[in-house]
C-alpha cells in the first residue's frame, strides 16, 4: 500500500498533462509575459504576512509546553518544510519541521509531532470553514437564491466540524490511525511507542476551548492574505474575478489542490479551477496563467527561501547539543 501510495502523485502530473491539451498554451504564455507587475509586485509581497502569521501560530502552540521557540526560528522551522513538502507528499516536510520544533523548541519527540499535527489541523479547520462556506452558498444561490443564509450554514457547518474534531473519543478513534498512514515511518514508530503521551499533548493544544482563539484566529488571518494575494495574481494576468468571487470559490480549490495525488497541486488544482471558473468571460487559457502565476507567488518562492532554512536545521539538529 505504501509504495503505491508513493506514485500516487503520478496521478495529478497525468491530469495535468490531459488538461493542457484543452488549453491555448501560446495565449497562456502571452499572459503570463504580459501580466502587469504592480500587481505581481502586490502578490510577492503578500507572502511575507503569511509566513509571519504561520510562524506565530507555531509559537502560540509551543508555549503551551512552555517551549521558549523564537519567532525567527519559529518563520525558520515553516520554511524549512517547504522545499522537501512541495516536491513529496508532504511527509518529508513534516519530519523537518518536527525536528525543528523538538530541537528549537526543546520539546519531546511526542510534543513536537503533536504541536505540528495541531498547527495542521487548526490550518485545515480555518480552511475547511472557508470551503463550507463558499460551496454551501453556491448550493444556496442556485436553489433559493439565499447568499446571506448560506455563509450562516457555511460557517454553522465549520463550527460542527470543529467541535467534532474536539471530541476526544473521535480523535483517538479516527485520527490515530490516519496519523499513523500519513506520518513518516519514523514519526509513526515514536507515535506507536508514545501513544498515549502524544494524544495527551495533542488533546491539551486544543482543550480547554479558549486555547482554540489564538491558533485558530491566526490560522483563518493566513488564509484570508492567501486569498487576498490569489486576488492580485487573477489581477495580474487580467482575468475579471472579483475578491467575492474569489474568496467563495478558491478554498474550494485549494482542498481538491491537498489531495496527495500530485505535486505542488498541479493538475488538481487546474482541474477545479476549471470547473469552478471557467466561462466565456473566463478562457481556460486565462485559467492556466493565472494557476501558474499563484504557484509561483506563494510555494515556489517560500520553497527556495526554505532552501537555507532547511540547510541551517540539518546542520544543528546533526551537531551535538
Amino acid at each position: 500500500m505504501r509504495r503505491l501510495s508513493s506514485l500516487s502523485f503520478l496521478l495529478g502530473l497525468l491530469l495535468f498533462a490531459l488538461l493542457l491539451r484543452m488549453v491555448d498554451l501560446s495565449a497562456t504564455l502571452n499572459l503570463l509575459r504580459s501580466a502587469r507587475l504592480s500587481w505581481v509586485a502586490l502578490a510577492f509581497l503578500f507572502i511575507l504576512p503569511e509566513v509571519l502569521i504561520k510562524g506565530l501560530r507555531l509559537i502560540s502552540l509551543a508555549l503551551v509546553f512552555h517551549s521558549r521557540l523564537s519567532f525567527k526560528n519559529s518563520v525558520w522551522i515553516y520554511l524549512a518544510g517547504q522545499p522537501l513538502g512541495a516536491v513529496t507528499p508532504a511527509k518529508l516536510g513534516d519530519i523537518v519541521r518536527v525536528l525543528g520544533i523538538g530541537r528549537w523548541g526543546n520539546l519531546r519527540p511526542y510534543s513536537a509531532f503533536a504541536v505540528h499535527v495541531a498547527d495542521k489541523v487548526y490550518d485545515l479547520l480555518a480552511l475547511v470553514l472557508l470551503a463550507a462556506t463558499g460551496l454551501i452558498t453556491l448550493i444556496a444561490q442556485k436553489e433559493f437564491k439565499g447568499p446571506a443564509v448560506a455563509a450562516l450554514m457555511g460557517i454553522g457547518m465549520g463550527v460542527l466540524l470543529m467541535a467534532l474534531f474536539l471530541n476526544p473519543q473521535w480523535m483517538r478513534s479516527l485520527l490515530k490511525p490516519l496519523l499513523l498512514f500519513l506520518a513518516p515511518k519514523r514519526l509513526a514508530e515514536q507515535l506507536s511507542a508514545h501513544g498515549r503521551e502524544f494524544y495527551k499533548d495533542l488533546l491539551s493544544l486544543f482543550q480547554p476551548s479558549r486555547r482554540l482563539v489564538l491558533p485558530f484566529f491566526l490560522s483563518l488571518s493566513a488564509w484570508l492574505v492567501v486569498l487576498v494575494r490569489t486576488y492580485f495574481c487573477s489581477q495580474a494576468v487580467g482575468l475579471p474575478l472579483s475578491m467575492v468571487t474569489i474568496g467563495l470559490l478558491l478554498p474550494i480549490v485549494i482542498v481538491i489542490e491537498f489531495l496527495p495525488i500530485t505535486i505542488l497541486g498541479f493538475g488538481t488544482r487546474e482541474a477545479a479551477l476549471f470547473f469552478l471558473f471557467a466561462s466565456p468571460q473566463v478562457s481556460t487559457a486565462g485559467l492556466l496563467s493565472f494557476s501558474l502565476m499563484t504557484v509561483v507567488a506563494g510555494p515556489l518562492l517560500t520553497s527556495l527561501a526554505g532552501i537555507p532554512c532547511a540547510l541551517k536545521l540539518g546542520s544543528t539538529v546533526g551537531a551535538k547539543p
